[in-house]
């Protein structure tokens, strides 16, 4: 093989191990596993860029935030990305546009809430691994139901679940 043929096989495989990266997390979050999620981003400073969720200079400020947020028995999450623009700036670091599909069921509170967002992602290789170093969540839609009732009750729809509450015509 020849030094080109080097660089490009090592750019796909950098591109996989960003996926898997992305999925691991993805899953782990899923999953309610803190430290799992932890593991996907680099030490030190991070910047995770939630919107009006708040926004976080590490890792474990994150995690904290995540494991309050959704590591209980009445929530049930599910993260679904795809569509994922890699691009591999050098051999240590990349960024990626993913969008993400989400749904979460809170039997405490009653409600399903339907989501997407595109996450805008760095990406450090790390001692021989990929690591995120950044993440910035850009709301797209979401949409808040009630199931107190018996039946779906739309709550909120939006851009963002800090929208106004619908207003049910009288």
């Amino acid at each position: 093989m020849t030094s080109s043929d080097d660089r490009r096989l090592q750019r796909l495989e950098d591109i996989e191990a960003i996926r898997k990266l992305k999925a691991r997390y993805l899953n782990a979050c899923d999953q309610k596993d803190p430290e799992r999620v932890r593991s996907c981003f680099a030490n030190g400073h991070v910047v995770v860029d939630c919107e009006y969720r708040g926004m976080f200079d590490t890792a474990d400020e994150f995690v904290a935030y995540y494991t309050g947020a959704a590591c209980h028995d009445f929530v049930f999450d599910k993260h679904q990305a795809g569509n994922a623009e890699i691009d591999i700036i050098d051999e240590a670091h990349a960024r990626a546009l993913w969008c993400l599909d989400y749904r979460n069921v809170n039997t405490r509170d009653r409600t399903l809430t339907l989501m997407s967002v595109f996450y805008h992602d760095s990406y450090e290789k790390v001692g021989g691994e990929w690591k995120i170093v950044a993440s910035r969540t850009e709301f797209k839609t979401v949409l808040v139901c009630s199931y107190s009732s018996g039946a779906l009750e739309a709550l909120v729809a939006g851009r963002a679940e800090s929208d106004p509450p619908l207003r049910k015509a009288s």
